[in-house]
């Protein structure tokens, strides 16, 4: 991933916004941010630390 870019990600049908180089995300539509406890580098990488998050939220 590009610094200074974005990805915005579908998990289990929430979407979330992903601002690269940093190491936390938001859903899309909400207000709470989530720490990801690292900065991932990857898309699968976003991926395994968004997809807990996107099972627990309601």
């Amino acid at each position: 991933m590009l610094p200074k870019c974005y990805t915005d990600i579908c998990i289990h049908g929430k979407w979330f916004h992903h601002d690269h180089g940093q190491p936390s995300a938001y859903m899309l539509g909400g207000n709470q941010v989530y720490n990801l406890g690292a900065i991932p580098t990857t898309e699968e990488e976003l991926l395994s630390y968004l997809e807990p998050i996107a099972l627990n939220c309601i």
